[in-house]
């Protein structure tokens, strides 16, 4: 077997000799930082207000709720706002009152009446023999229990906005999410991630983390089907789409990245300095949690410290994160269905000067987003510079090593890039890693629009074609969640996406 640096080459495109972030300007004091962002910020919600104010308008969310963090180092909340089908209220009502429902009543029955009043007589209402009226209320009471039924079968898209992980929030992906819960009658959490520069690097991921334990954890209060979880995201949140569930993974094994404890061990893992090129089985529902299971592998899925969790309450949380020396917490097994990365971040080892590179001059000069921008997201979110390693598997999952990918990853991912963005030469090679560690990847490129085309800040009408992509990215969502086998209007909704196989493009219908 070739030595762990011979498969990183084998395995890993061409790095930098440094992989720690240099800025290309003189670093800007952390309070310049924060000043800038604020103000990009609320130069950005004009933009956004005016993106909203094209017809059809976006829905509002249904309603919000702050969730603790438990996975940072940093206390704090992350807000999560919610869009909901349209009989979600009235199936929770349904669900609320079950215990009524309960049984089911046959006709002849007596059904107990206490006594309303006496009239002057003395005499009380006592009991009533129901013969034919109770047939009617038994069938509706079935079919109230029917309904019920429902609770707890809605499926569930988990979304984080873009933004550099410096600017942005939950709402700017209004449109996706109404989408979303329209097409797949789904459940649809947009997460409201702590920002840089006052939170950097990794407290977004440990974020996105949390909310989607948070979601699992009460996915009886939320009506959602823990089998039927997604995560989409766009540009750094589809970054997040990724490096959320290798977080996870690592968080259930009790293995920490931060300290590696041996060679051996790293290697295992996968390092940011080692590469396990072990092939691990996939399925089409990866559970995050589960692993290799090696003699010296930390905690598996079966193992005592990584049961699977029943649903919490909606006022308690998931145990608090240990102490150096004290037991790991249980983390849950969380099925993910698929992931939905819109035009993706995915590898910081390249300079943003390499990435420019990858354009022409004329389309770099209409569709690239300027250093004023990009400098201000690198320098917010890595902090401190010499201490982040740009390989990082939460930083850079396109160069994370192929067995963390083969075992934290699900196997379906939907991925949507854009033809005029610096970000498509990285997306397109992490394609064809994902393809070679055995992933299924639908794959659509918008032809002719740059980096976050679908958030036009036009308040007169709708940026052409959104809605359309939008739609086509649905069809695959419902095939792949089992939603619905894809009747003709599906189908031809999916067909101009494709997934790769064994080296030739295959149509978008869902693969059997």
């Amino acid at each position: 077997m070739p030595p762990p640096s011979d498969r990183r080459s084998s395995l890993l495109p061409t790095r930098r000799k440094t992989l720690h972030f240099h800025p290309t300007t003189t670093p800007r004091p952390r309070w310049l930082l924060h000043l800038q962002a604020n103000m990009w910020r609320f130069l950005m919600s004009i933009g956004m207000l005016f993106h909203r104010l094209a017809p059809p308008r976006p829905p509002k969310p249904n309603f919000s709720r702050s969730i603790p963090c438990t996975l940072s180092s940093t206390p704090g909340t992350i807000p999560l706002q919610f869009y909901v089908p349209a009989d979600w209220e009235a199936q929770r009502g349904l669900w609320e009152r079950r215990p009524r429902l309960r049984g089911e009543m046959k006709g002849g029955d007596e059904v107990a009446l206490a006594a309303e009043s006496e009239d002057g007589g003395g005499k009380a209402s006592g009991h009533r023999r129901v013969g034919s009226g109770l047939d009617s209320v038994g069938r509706s009471f079935r079919r109230r229990s029917v309904n019920v039924r429902r609770w707890g079968n809605y499926p569930v898209v988990i979304n984080f906005h873009g933004g550099g992980f410096t600017l942005g929030t939950a709402t700017d992906d209004a449109r996706w999410c109404g989408t979303a819960v329209e097409e797949l009658n789904a459940v649809v959490i947009s997460v409201d991630y702590r920002l840089a520069p006052e939170f950097p690097f990794p407290t977004a991921v440990e974020d996105g983390a949390d909310a989607v334990l948070w979601v699992y954890e009460h996915s009886d209060e939320l009506g959602i089907d823990r089998e039927k979880i997604s995560l989409s995201g766009f540009s750094s949140g589809a970054n997040m789409t990724f490096t959320v569930p290798l977080r996870l993974y690592d968080e259930q094994t009790g293995y920490h990245r931060e300290d590696e404890a041996s060679k051996d061990e790293a290697i295992l893992h996968g390092s940011p300095s080692t590469v396990d090129s072990t092939r691990l089985s996939s399925s089409s529902s990866t559970k995050v949690a589960s692993s290799p299971s090696p003699s010296d592998h930390p905690p598996s899925p079966s193992d005592p410290v990584s049961h699977h969790l029943d649903s919490a309450p909606l006022s308690s949380t998931h145990p608090t994160k240990p102490t150096p020396g004290t037991t790991a917490r249980p983390i849950p097994i969380i099925p993910l269905r698929c992931l939905i990365p819109f035009y993706p971040s995915l590898d910081y080892t390249l300079t943003r000067t390499e990435r420019r590179a990858t354009l022409s001059p004329t389309i770099r000069a209409a569709h690239s987003l300027p250093p004023l921008f990009t400098d201000l997201f690198d320098e917010s979110y890595l902090h401190p510079a010499p201490a982040i390693p740009l390989d990082s598997p939460y930083l850079s999952p396109g160069v994370a090593p192929s067995a963390l990918l083969k075992a934290a990853l699900p196997r379906d991912i939907v991925m949507v890039t854009c033809e005029y963005d610096m970000l498509l030469q990285e997306a397109e090679a992490f394609r064809r890693r994902l393809e070679e560690v055995g992933k299924r990847v639908w794959y659509s490129m918008v032809e002719g629009v740059g980096h976050g085309w679908d958030k036009g800040p036009n308040p007169v009408r709708a940026t052409s074609g959104v809605r359309e992509e939008y739609l086509r990215v649905c069809g695959v969502m419902r095939g792949v969640m089992g939603l619905e086998r894809g009747g003709g209007r599906e189908r031809e909704r999916r067909g101009s996406m494709r997934v790769a196989g064994k080296g030739r493009e295959e149509s978008g219908e869902v693969m059997k």
